[in-house]
Parts: C-alpha cells; structure tokens; sequence
C-alpha cells in the first residue's frame, strides 16, 4: 500500500488493490462523480448515459474484478479509484465530495511510478471535457477529440497521450 500525506490539511491517502468487497461503493462514487462534477460539460441525457443510476452491478463486478483496478483510500472510505493497465488509463475518479484535496494528482502520481518501474514509455488516456484540463496539467497531449455513442447519446472525449519521460521532475512530496 502506498501512502500521501496532504501537508495542507493533515490527512493522508492510501492506495489499494481493489477488493470485492468494494464494489457497490466504487459504482456509487462513479455514478455521482459523473453526475455532480460533468455536469457543468454534458447534459442530463448524456450524463444519464454514461452513468446511468440504474446500476449493472453484475457488469460492474467483471469489469472490476478482471481489471487492475486501484482504490484511493482516506481512513476507510473510497474517495477515488482508477483503472490502469498496460499503459492505458481506463478510469480516473475522485469522489465528487473530495475533489481539491490532490487526490488525483496522488493518484497520477501512483501510476507515473507504476509505469516507471513497468518500463512504459507512453501513457495513454480518452478523458472526459471535465477531465481534460486535469491531465493538461501534467503534459498529456490531446491527439484526437472523439464522439462517443453510449447509449443513443453522444458524447466527445479526448484521446491523449504522454511521453513518460517527461514526468522526471514530478515528485511525490510536492504534495
């Protein structure tokens, strides 16, 4: 387990392997993050279709267990997750009543190491218009905008990269 300490307000996060266990309150986190922070970027319609409040647990459940999946932690309560694999960036939430608080920029941060030590070289990710600035901030290049189909509702996105090797002066205790 990986641990960051938020100097500013004296809490420190975790990072997990997820666990089963966990399921109902990651597909919580997801849908209401989507619905409360994408909201000011995508419609109702689209935020419907994207995370839909009639949850498929059971999709969820295979999604999550043949995924790498990893949970942010603050004491015992998930307040961001993400899936990584191979490079790639699947998932990256931070819970809707945490945000500000460099979740995500830990969260990156794990995957920047992860990477390093795994001998990637590019990592790639299609983030949201909300997300977008976000991976902006740490040198990923957008490469193509996207329209997406999900559920009879388009949606655009970002494919974007990053060339690893431009992460060196990213430090863990600059937090």
């Amino acid at each position: 387990m990986n641990k960051m300490k938020n100097n500013i307000l004296d809490i420190s996060f975790d990072i997990k392997s997820y666990e089963e266990k966990y399921l109902k309150e990651v597909v919580n986190l997801f849908t209401n993050t989507v619905h409360n922070i994408n909201k000011k970027n995508y419609t109702k319609e689209q935020l419907n279709a994207w995370a839909n409040k009639s949850i498929d647990l059971k999709a969820w459940k295979n999604r999550l267990k043949t995924s790498n999946t990893y949970l942010c932690m603050f004491e015992d309560k998930i307040v961001g997750f993400y899936i990584y694999e191979d490079g790639y960036i699947d998932c990256f939430y931070v819970h809707h009543e945490y945000q500000g608080l460099k979740i995500g920029k830990f969260m990156i941060g794990q995957i920047f190491k992860n990477a390093n030590s795994d001998g990637i070289k590019i990592l790639k990710v299609d983030a949201s218009i909300t997300a977008k600035p976000f991976f902006k901030s740490f040198n990923f290049i957008e490469v193509k905008k996207n329209k997406v189909i999900i559920n009879g509702e388009i949606l655009n996105n970002y494919s974007m990269y990053l060339d690893i090797k431009k992460t060196k002066g990213f430090k863990m205790n600059t937090l």
